[in-house]
């Protein structure tokens, strides 16, 4: 395969992924259990003998999740038991929520009454992440979920198997990690869609053929490397989830790229991997426990604020933008310190509000070229 048919094979995975896990479930002849982005350890779901699917939202009659869930709740949430409601997540045999918020927490009762699995599960992260009870805590969390996959899957994960997973996606998110850089250095070659488009893809596509695939484009890719632009402008995009992707085809009008991002569903869901050379419970805590901070998952020793404009002055970013989910309390927490804290920084920063299915995409293009006009760039119809 070419990097065109490669690329849009991930396309056409990612934007309609049920035909094809529907394929693989029964080519492999497992079950698949479906997470909400992006906390849970898939290496666990993996060595257990089932295929893991990260639910992303997407494109569903909200007013079938609005029975059960305030109008205001996350539109994430909203959207993914909509997909659900509406027959679009029947290949799922079960689901691991993590509780990463309000919402995420109270969501499984209401998920369970109106469109129950045989296997549904809370993943319960500790919120002090520094204090030494936290890594105790989430061993015997980890611990509880590996038996709860074992009972539904009717058979122990040998310590090997756990082992070999971890050491599958690690490759995964090394590949991965690897076109991102590509990307910020070479943007002609590969855009900010094709790699945001690459990393969704990868929350449903096998992870044997997965990396395959991204090997593959790898040494297609290279071949044509050119570095970019010395007019390019240099953006961090932050937020808890990149919806819509669309945005993306506005900063590459405008002439800039992404190099950097804290999303669930970018570079936070591929930036760290487990040790493998440690016990394999302890290593997929460790990763936990060490992963880049998120509005719902902030530490004292590495606030995201700070991180944040750390990251933009390592990138030598222009700007920010940050990608606000409309109800998202976690995010309108963040928000003051987050804006205080770049342009104190000597960064300029704008925020756009998001929500599943409803964002206006005239309003968001033209305050993006509005912002990209302001740090000097050009914007091309």
């Amino acid at each position: 395969m070419n990097k065109a048919e490669i690329i849009g094979y991930a396309q056409r995975v990612a934007e309609e992924p049920g035909p094809y896990v529907q394929q693989w479930k029964e080519e492999k002849n497992v079950k698949m259990i479906g997470f909400l982005l992006t906390d849970v350890p898939e290496e666990l779901i993996h060595a257990a003998g089932f295929l893991p699917y990260g639910i992303t939202g997407g494109h569903s009659r909200l007013s079938l999740a609005d029975v059960h869930l305030q109008t205001w709740a996350c539109s994430f949430v909203r959207s993914s038991l909509a997909l659900a409601l509406d027959g679009k997540l029947d290949f799922l045999d079960g689901l691991i929520i993590p509780q990463t918020c309000d919402t995420t927490r109270m969501v499984l009762g209401i998920w369970q009454h109106a469109s129950p699995l045989p296997f549904l599960q809370n993943f319960r992260m500790p919120r002090q992440v520094e204090r030494p009870s936290a890594r105790h805590f989430l061993i015997g969390e980890m611990a509880r979920l590996k038996a709860s996959l074992e009972d539904f899957s009717g058979s122990e994960i040998p310590e090997e198997k756990l082992r070999e997973s971890i050491k599958l996606y690690n490759r995964n998110r090394i590949l991965l990690r690897r076109l991102y850089a590509f990307h910020a250095k070479c943007p002609g070659v590969l855009n900010a869609k094709e790699l945001y488009t690459l990393i969704r893809a990868s929350m449903f596509i096998p992870r044997e053929k997965l990396n395959k695939l991204l090997s593959s484009l790898l040494k297609i890719i290279e071949k044509g490397m050119q570095p970019a632009a010395e007019d390019r402008i240099r953006l961090i995009i932050s937020g808890t989830l990149l919806e819509p992707l669309d945005i993306l085809d506005y900063l590459e009008e405008g002439g800039a790229v992404v190099v950097g991002d804290d999303f669930k569903n970018g570079l936070r869901y591929i930036n760290d991997d487990a040790d493998e050379n440690s016990m394999p419970l302890e290593a997929l805590v460790d990763r936990q426990l060490k992963r880049m901070p998120f509005a719902a998952y902030d530490t004292v020793r590495n606030k995201r604020r700070f991180f944040l404009a750390k990251m933009a002055q390592e990138k030598e970013a222009d700007g920010v933008i940050l990608l606000h989910l409309k109800y998202c309390e976690p995010e309108n927490f963040d928000y003051y310190d987050n804006i205080k804290t770049l342009r104190e920084a000597g960064l300029p920063a704008m925020r756009i509000e998001t929500e599943f299915g409803t964002t206006s995409l005239g309003q968001m293009r033209t305050r993006v070229q509005a912002f990209l006009e302001m740090l000097g760039g050009e914007f091309y119809d």
